[in-house]
């Protein structure tokens, strides 16, 4: 998932959190010690501004949690409730007697100062979008804001925060459950730089320490009142790689516990090596591989072309033969997490159809520029999934419409980067994931001023109104229909090209059985059952 923040219910549901007891050998008094792989090294630790942050999903408490069989079931977490009559205002009562790690206690002021900092455009955090939907947002955002605190936050009580939205949005409660709206406290609000290096969390885990380029190390903390069982780990090291090739050798050899995120070209060497009991599939699939085609690329402003390009990918060859079965064919911009929303078939022009093709591209007075194809080249077992897909396409195009394709390779830093300030020459392949299962987190990326909107600059006032009225109904089956509509208009225009569904994977010791939560695998959830010779 690409380094931003993308993205994002209303029951008071209590639900066992299944923390984790460890598989590793103890190398401290803590007890048990569960080692799991982080790469690279990151430059902060906090989900502010690592959004994602395996390691802070450890420290934090979030207000609300997804569901642990069902990615879009919702569960009360730092929060007794979530409510609203109306999808624009929202009140949120929070649980008594939380605290961060250091003892200071958690209120409804403690989130009002969070947010309204996380927000404040010269602050500078990465994941200040997270808070986009609130009413003021624009205010505090600019570089040059006119206000430093959110016009929708309101402190009702010392437990009662009470949020008013810009527009109805009934996946508020969803946003909310992302670690990058966890609270801040006070000293971590006073100097963020060294917050960023050493947070303070509310969690079940707390900071012990960060050896660079070697390990961060949590450790439990027995203050936290949520729901922890009696075998949790005392523990857990995450391991700094600067190979997810290396990461896996050591599962392999028994110095690592778990790895999240197999990559596909070791999938097979795995299913060799480690067997059933190494290996764990992640139930729901919640990313898509596609093709991002900026409008800016004049080449390719045409649909007609972009469709052309799509008519002549053999998706299913692609998902068989080249990545081997670990992938199945995307004829839709959606995941089928999203539920209702998806349809498998969305995308008419996502069949492999050369003739069609063909026609599409003579009909648009054919290819008058070379094609550049931009893709993250990271080399390595793990790490030539995109150059396969990349030079499979670059055939395609050559063989099926007679363009000249020239393929650009770049490390990830280099695409996003590139992507962001609008500087493309030509269409990138993009993994794209989401913060919590919604149609907001997919389609979002093609309305103005959406999450990852940046990366394509497409812009349809139709289909931004749809989407605005799908996300501020409360009625499943008509906001269904709304989303629906929305992603014709879209795939009409084809600003992405669907290629396929990733099947994520992770490499674990027999004696670690990784757990989803939100249909993402989360390490601290990982439980534990050793075996033999393990200490237990």
């Amino acid at each position: 998932m690409p380094q931003k923040l993308r993205r994002r219910l209303v029951l008071a549901v209590g639900m066992c959190l299944a923390l984790l007891t460890s598989c590793g050998m103890p190398d401290t008094d803590a007890g048990r010690v569960l080692r799991v792989a982080q790469y690279p090294d990151p430059p902060e630790l906090n989900s502010q501004q690592q959004t994602g942050s395996q390691v802070y999903m450890g420290l934090c408490e979030p207000l609300t949690g997804l569901g642990f069989a069902r990615a879009g079931d919702l569960r009360m977490r730092g929060a007794e409730s979530v409510r609203t009559a109306d999808g624009l205002v929202w009140t949120i009562e929070l649980r008594p007697g939380r605290t961060f790690h250091n003892g200071e206690p958690i209120t409804a002021q403690t989130y009002a100062d969070t947010w309204n900092a996380v927000s404040y455009g010269p602050n500078a955090y990465k994941a200040s979008s997270t808070f986009s939907v609130i009413d003021g947002f624009d205010e505090v955002n600019g570089d040059q804001p006119e206000r430093d605190t959110l016009r929708g936050l309101a402190v009702l009580g010392p437990l009662t925060l009470q949020v008013t939205l810009q527009q109805p949005n009934y996946d508020f409660p969803k946003i909310i459950a992302s670690y990058s709206a966890c609270p801040i406290p006070k000293e971590g609000l006073a100097d963020p730089t060294a917050y960023s290096q050493a947070p303070i969390g509310n969690g079940p885990y707390r900071f012990v320490r960060w050896d660079r380029n070697e390990k961060i190390v949590l450790q439990r903390w027995h203050d936290y009142q949520g729901e922890v069982p009696p075998g949790a780990a005392e523990e857990i090291q995450f391991k700094i790689y600067q190979s997810q090739d290396t990461a896996y050798r050591d599962v392999q050899a028994g110095q690592l516990d778990v790895l999240r995120n197999l990559p596909g070209g070791l999938l097979n060497d795995a299913r060799t090596q480690l067997g059933d009991s190494g290996l764990f599939a992640i139930p729901q699939q919640r990313q898509i591989t596609q093709m991002l085609v900026p409008q800016y690329v004049e080449s390719l402003r045409d649909p007609r072309l972009r469709k052309a390009i799509s008519l002549s990918i053999d998706r299913d060859a692609m998902a068989g033969a080249l990545l081997r079965g670990t992938a199945t064919p995307a004829r839709s911009l959606l995941v089928e997490a999203v539920g209702a929303p998806y349809r498998a078939d969305a995308c008419t022009a996502c069949r492999y159809d050369p003739d069609e093709a063909r026609r599409l591209v003579a009909e648009a007075g054919g290819f008058r520029e070379p094609v550049v194809l931009w893709y993250a080249n990271t080399g390595g077992g793990g790490g030539t999934e995109m150059s396969q897909i990349a030079l499979a396409i670059s055939n395609a195009l050559r063989q099926e419409l007679g363009a000249e394709v020239k393929l650009k390779p770049v490390l990830p830093a280099q695409l996003t980067q590139a992507q962001i300030s609008g500087e493309l020459t030509g269409p990138a392949l993009s993994l794209w994931g989401d913060i919590y299962p919604s149609p907001d987190q997919y389609l979002g990326m093609f309305r103005k001023g959406g999450d990852g909107n940046e990366y394509t600059r497409y812009d349809n006032p139709v289909a931004n109104e749809l989407i605005n009225q799908a996300l501020g109904t409360g009625d499943e089956l008509e906001a269904a229909r709304l989303w629906q509509r929305a992603e014709d208009l879209i795939l009409d225009d084809m600003p992405a090209i669907p290629l396929y569904y990733p099947a994520i994977y992770a490499a674990h010791a027999p004696c670690a059985t990784p757990v989803t939560l939100g249909g993402d695998l989360q390490y601290y959830l990982t439980e534990f059952e050793c075996g033999p010779g393990r200490e237990g």
